[in-house]
């Protein structure tokens, strides 16, 4: 009977949130607020298969005025499609060589014009309001510079119901690199994010910048919004599954079909 129930309560919380990211993939949100320019950065490394929905959804926040920036370390083909993307939907694309997460979201953060940024990962998709949400979070709490919101997947419905719970109990401290926004002018008071970590060695760079936040802001500084919702792809678990090396930051370089990049 338990089993049933709490199967059930994790089909409504996974059906709830696929609702949410399905109004961004399929129109454009019901009202609009404004307030300080927004950046939005995006790091992409051949992520062409993938950024097209993120950029749909940005297209249809409910918050303006948004600009979007994205860090190009793709090879000559992917970069093609990527400018292509880029052009067709208004955004700024550096052409950005160096590899690694941390220097291309820095260099992001230094082309962006944004009071706020908003750091992305480019196989996200953004629920409608979720610009609008972030920029109230920071607006409304005098203490906080950093917010972020929840997070759940887009391609794995079994995959969802397994995320969800996560959610649920979060910690506001735990600043993945999707979808955390901050204040510029705090991101560079604590220097951005540390490109010393090596993330396909299992660093946390995003948790780390969260955590210099803390010491230097203090315990109030970041906030969370469980019902700000983005989604993910689950590529890395498709490919490894549920296992330490599937978790472990390694395997970011998972990409369409399955493929592993070597970097």
């Amino acid at each position: 009977m338990f089993l049933g129930l709490l199967l059930v309560g994790l089909a409504v919380n996974a059906a709830s949130a696929a609702v949410a990211i399905g109004r961004a993939q399929e129109k454009s949100a019901d009202h609009m607020s404004t307030g300080p320019l927004v950046s939005i950065i995006i790091p992409t490394l051949e992520e062409d298969a993938y950024l097209e929905r993120l950029l749909q959804s940005i297209e249809r926040q409910s918050y303006t005025p948004i600009e979007v920036v994205i860090l190009d370390s793709s090879p000559p083909e992917a970069k093609e499609r990527t400018r292509e993307l880029a052009q067709q939907y208004g955004a700024l694309m550096v052409d950005f060589p160096k590899l690694g997460i941390s220097p291309a979201r820095n260099a992001g953060a230094e082309a962006a014009t944004g009071e706020a940024l908003i750091f992305c990962d480019a196989d996200c998709i953004l629920s409608p309001e979720y610009a609008e949400r972030m920029v109230l979070l920071l607006e409304q709490h005098p203490t906080a510079v950093m917010a972020h919101g929840a997070e759940t997947v887009y391609d794995s419905f079994a995959n969802a119901m397994l995320w969800n719970p996560w959610q649920l109990i979060k910690p506001r401290s735990h600043t993945t690199g999707r979808g955390v926004a901050l204040w510029r002018a705090a991101f560079l008071a604590v220097g951005g994010y540390d490109e010393s970590i090596d993330p396909t060695v299992g660093g946390r760079e995003d948790l780390d910048l969260g955590r210099r936040v803390l010491e230097m802001y203090g315990p109030d500084a970041i906030v969370l919004d469980r019902d700000a919702m983005l989604a993910t792809s689950v590529r890395r678990e498709k490919v490894f599954g549920y296992t330490p090396r599937a978790v472990a930051w390694n395997v970011r370089g998972v990409r369409e079909g399955g493929r592993q990049l070597e970097y």
